[in-house]
């Protein structure tokens, strides 16, 4: 018997009847009616617990052997085996614990005991199927249909038990490592910001005007000329060789000179970027959470594709 589809195989089985002492010179064998199905009757009738038989042919010819030619009557029986034991045994508790290994993607992330024992016992009763399996077939050297279907469904579980490894070192191993470095690099662009708004403080004289002298170079030119909500704005000017104090703008200056706004909205964008640095990140478990959620999408998807093909291919 060739079991490389089994259990969805058909067999051959052959019924021979044949002369054992006398040759074709002192008997003939014929099927009554000829060589066809109706020289046959009954086989409808027949019933087997494992197989259901689908064709039979009837034939007539000889065997010739050193001794003499001696006729002999061939019944050849296609069968194709029952299905449904193995359906009820084998594959729906092997769809079902492929299903309930999904299970695990809708647990909490940090439920591990949970995880990990749903999904050791899914591997450990896939397992166990097969084990059981080959023990009621013969040693063959090749592998049945069913230890492929077997071997997927073993598959998806072992991948569904890996996929919760992956989300514990993303949450509980590169994660935090990760938002550590990005607290620290926070923390140090904190400091230096800080340092740098301290060394830039501006002093005011006794009369209230402002001294520039402490302002960088690199706050010079356009920079340094800007409108205040104020309608009392006033303008700043900075030269290199000496301080200059503020002086009230006029109407001409106020009105005349549209660029002082470009540098205010200049200004205004620089600061909005400074302080969105300030901000420490907030850690992000939304990474953890989108692995959940595409499991749940990709294994059932991938595992109705692997049932599509294997019926479709050993159904035809």
């Amino acid at each position: 018997m060739d079991l490389r589809r089994y259990p969805l195989d058909e067999q051959n089985c052959t019924l021979e009847i044949e002369s054992y002492g006398y040759t074709t010179d002192d008997i003939e064998f014929y099927w009554q009616g000829g060589s066809n199905s109706g020289s046959v009757t009954g086989v409808e009738n027949i019933e087997l617990p494992q197989f259901s038989i689908i064709d039979y042919q009837t034939l007539s010819k000889k065997a010739v052997f050193a001794t003499g030619s001696y006729p002999r009557l061939s019944l050849s029986f296609k069968l194709k085996r029952n299905i449904g034991y193995f359906i009820l045994q084998t594959y729906m508790p092997s769809i079902l614990i492929t299903i309930l290994s999904w299970v695990s993607f809708w647990i909490n992330y940090d439920a591990s005991a949970a995880r990990v024992a749903l999904g050791i016992t899914t591997v450990l009763t896939m397992t166990t199927i097969n084990t059981h399996l080959r023990e009621t077939l013969p040693k063959i050297p090749y592998v049945k249909a069913i230890d492929i279907y077997l071997m997927g469904c073993f598959v998806f579980v072992f991948l569904a038990l890996l996929e919760y490894a992956f989300v514990n070192y993303i949450f509980f191993g590169r994660g935090p490592h990760m938002q550590k470095k990005a607290a620290e690099k926070a923390a140090k662009s904190n400091n230096e910001i800080k340092s740098r708004l301290e060394s830039n403080k501006v002093q005011v004289d006794a009369h209230g005007n402002i001294l520039l002298t402490n302002l960088p170079s690199e706050m010079g030119g356009p920079d340094m000329m800007g409108a205040l909500n104020d309608p009392r704005a006033t303008m700043f000017s900075y030269d290199s060789a000496s301080i200059q104090y503020r002086k009230p703008l006029t109407s001409r200056d106020l009105y005349g000179r549209p660029a002082l706004d470009r540098p205010v909205a200049h200004k205004k964008s620089r600061l909005r970027r400074r302080a969105s640095q300030l901000k420490v990140k907030i850690p992000d478990l939304t990474d953890v959470n989108a692995i959940d959620k595409w499991s749940r999408i990709v294994f059932p998807i991938a595992f109705t594709f692997f049932n599509l093909v294997y019926w479709l291919y050993y159904n035809h």
